[in-house]
């Protein structure tokens, strides 16, 4: 779980717990547990080299990929 404010308060810590579910949260900023951060990484250094059309071809081909 994220560090949210509203998801360290006790009452949603005892509902998950409540569910059967652990409570783990994960580092501040964790970009390498989140994939969907490196492929915005590749975005980005594509758009910093080419036009939209590239960027919307390589979003595509990510998409039918997953």
């Amino acid at each position: 779980m994220d560090n949210a404010t509203f998801h360290k308060k006790q009452s949603i810590q005892q509902v998950i717990i409540d569910a059967g579910h652990m409570v783990e949260y994960l580092p501040t900023y964790s970009p390498d547990l989140n994939p969907i951060e490196h492929k915005w990484a590749q975005a980005k250094c594509k758009k910093e080299r080419s036009d939209g059309t590239q960027i919307f071809c390589a979003y595509s081909l990510w998409c039918n990929q997953n």
